[in-house]
C-alpha cells in the first residue's frame, strides 16, 4: 500500500558518500510521502485508543480535516514550486523571526519524538514476532533503519518493506467479522460531537496531531522545490503542468489515508468500546482490534503492520526535521550543505534511537508513548499552519500567484480549529 509521491532523482555524483547524502536527504527524506508514513505506528495507536475510548465520537475528525488536509498541501506545494525554496527557508525570509524560530524549534522536538517512538513500536513488533529483550530489539531496529537509510536506495528499499504495510488492511478486515451499527457510524462521520472535558481534547489533539502531520507539509515542498530548480522551463510553466497533476494526486492519496485512519477507528470502536467498554485513559493492548479477524495471530499482524509503517515513515520524518534545520541556518545550496544535511538526518534519527531506547528503560508502555506523540504533534502544528497561510498570501513571497481563496480559507480552518482545541485544553486543564 506504498504509493511515492516523486521518484528520486538519481545522484550524478559519483563519489559514494556524497551520492548517499544527496540521495537520502535532499530526495527521499523529505520527499517521499507514503500512505504507511501517513499511518505510521503513532498514528495506528491513536487512532485504535481514540476507538477505543469514545467509541465513533471522533471519526468526523478523519472527515472534515480532510479538505484543509488537502489544501495545506497543495499551498506547500505551490509556494515552493515558485519560490524555488521549501518552507522553512521561505519562513526564515518572510516571516516574524521570533514566531518562525518557535515553530520549527517546535517542529523539530515533535519529529525527533515521533522518530524514538517508531522506532520502539519496532523494537515492540521485532519482541512480538520472536520473543526478547525490548531495550535490547529497540536498539537493533533503530540501527538497521539508520543503515538502510544511509547505504540502500529508497526505492529498492521501498519496494520489499511496502507489501509489509498490507496488513493495515486487516483493520478493513474487522469490519466485516463483527457487529457494526453503521446507522452510528454515518452519523458520527458527518455530524460532529465534542465532549467538554480534558481527556476528551486531548484525544481529539492528538488525532487532529497525526491527521494533519506538520512534516507531510515540509516534504511535501522540499521535492517541488526541488523538482522546481531542475525543470528546462520557466517557473510559471512548470507550475502550470504541475498543479493538475498534483491536485489529483494528493486528493486521491490524502482519501486512502483517511480511509485506513477511519477503518482503524471504527474497529476498535466496535471491539474494545461497544463490547468491552473501555474506559478513557486505559491504555489497552492494540492487537485485540484484530482478534476478532486474526485470532491468535492478532500480535503478528499488528507487528508486520507496524514494522513496514514505522520503516517507511522514518525516512521523511527524519528528512524532514533535517531539511527544517538546515534551512533555519541558511545553508547555501550544493554539495556541502547535502552532506551536511544528511549528518543531521543521522544525527536526527541516532538522538530518536536514544530516546526510544531510555523510553524501554523507564518501561513507559509503547502505546502511551505513540499517543502522546501524537498529542505533541497536535500541539505543535498551529504555529506552522499559520506561517504557511500568511506565507501562500504575501506577495513578497509569490508576487501575483498568491493561493486561491478557497485554499487560504481551508488552512485558516484547520489553523483556527487547532488553535480553538489547544484554547480549551488549556481552559479545562487549568480553570
Amino acid at each position: 500500500m506504498f504509493i511515492p509521491h516523486k521518484k528520486p532523482a538519481a545522484d550524478s555524483d559519483s563519489r559514494g558518500s556524497a551520492r548517499r547524502a544527496h540521495s537520502w536527504s535532499a530526495h527521499v527524506g523529505p520527499g517521499l510521502v507514503t500512505i504507511a508514513s501517513d499511518n505510521d505506528p503513532s498514528g495506528i495507536a491513536t487512532y485504535t485508543l481514540a476507538g477505543a475510548w469514545y467509541g465513533f465520537d471522533q471519526l468526523w475528525i478523519c472527515v472534515l480535516s480532510y479538505p484543509s488536509t488537502v489544501a495545506l498541501q497543495l499551498i506547500s506545494a505551490r509556494v515552493a514550486a515558485i519560490t524555488g525554496r521549501g518552507l522553512t527557508a521561505n519562513m526564515r525570509k518572510h516571516d516574524w523571526p521570533p514566531f518562525f524560530y518557535f515553530a520549527v524549534a517546535r517542529f523539530l522536538i515533535a519529529n525527533t519524538l515521533n522518530i524514538a517512538v517508531d522506532v520502539l513500536a519496532m523494537g515492540t513488533a521485532l519482541r512480538a514476532l520472536s520473543g526478547g529483550s525490548l531495550v535490547w530489539l529497540t536498539l537493533l531496529s533503530g540501527c538497521a533503519s539508520l543503515v538502510l537509510q544511509w547505504s540502500v536506495a529508497y526505492e529498492t528499499y521501498a519496494r520489499y518493506l511496502k507489501w509489509l504495510t498490507l496488513a493495515m488492511l486487516a483493520y478493513a478486515g474487522v469490519l466485516f467479522v463483527v457487529d457494526v451499527p453503521w446507522h452510528a457510524v454515518a452519523r458520527r462521520l458527518l455530524i460532529p460531537r465534542v465532549v467538554w472535558s480534558e481527556h476528551y481534547v486531548t484525544t481529539l489533539i492528538a488525532v487532529l496531531g497525526t491527521t494533519v502531520s506538520p512534516y507531510l507539509m515540509f516534504a511535501q515542498a522540499e521535492q517541488e522545490a526541488r523538482d522546481i530548480k531542475k525543470s528546462e522551463v520557466s517557473r510559471r510553466q512548470a507550475l502550470d503542468r504541475k498543479m493538475g497533476g498534483m491536485r489529483r494526486e494528493v486528493l486521491i492519496r490524502t482519501l486512502l489515508s483517511n480511509a485506513v485512519s477511519v477503518c482503524v477507528m471504527i474497529a476498535a470502536a466496535a471491539t474494545l468500546h461497544l463490547t468491552q467498554s473501555t474506559p478513557p485513559g486505559e491504555f489497552v493492548q492494540l492487537d485485540r482490534v484484530l482478534e476478532p479477524l486474526a485470532h491468535g495471530h492478532a500480535g503478528h499482524v499488528l507487528a508486520i503492520a507496524l514494522l513496514g509503517s514505522a520503516l517507511l515513515a522514518l525516512p521523511p520524518l527524519a528528512g524532514s526535521a533535517a531539511q527544517a534545520a538546515a534551512s533555519s541556518f541558511n545553508w547555501e545550496s550544493g554539495e556541502r550543505r547535502d552532506t551536511r544535511i544528511a549528518w543531521l538526518l543521522a544525527g536526527t534519527i541516532v538522538l530518536g534511537i536514544a530516546v526510544a531506547v531510555g523510553l524501554t528503560f523507564f518501561h513507559v508502555e509503547p502505546a502511551r508513548a505513540m499517543y502522546w506523540s501524537a498529542v505533541l504533534n497536535g500541539m505543535t502544528v498551529t504555529p506552522v499552519l499559520v506561517l504557511l497561510v500568511l506565507l501562500s498570501s504575501s506577495r513578497e513571497a509569490v508576487g501575483d500567484l498568491a493561493a486561491h481563496w478557497t485554499l487560504r480559507a481551508l488552512s485558516w480552518l484547520a489553523a483556527l480549529a487547532t488553535a480553538a482545541a489547544l484554547i480549551a485544553h488549556s481552559v479545562l486543564e487549568f480553570f
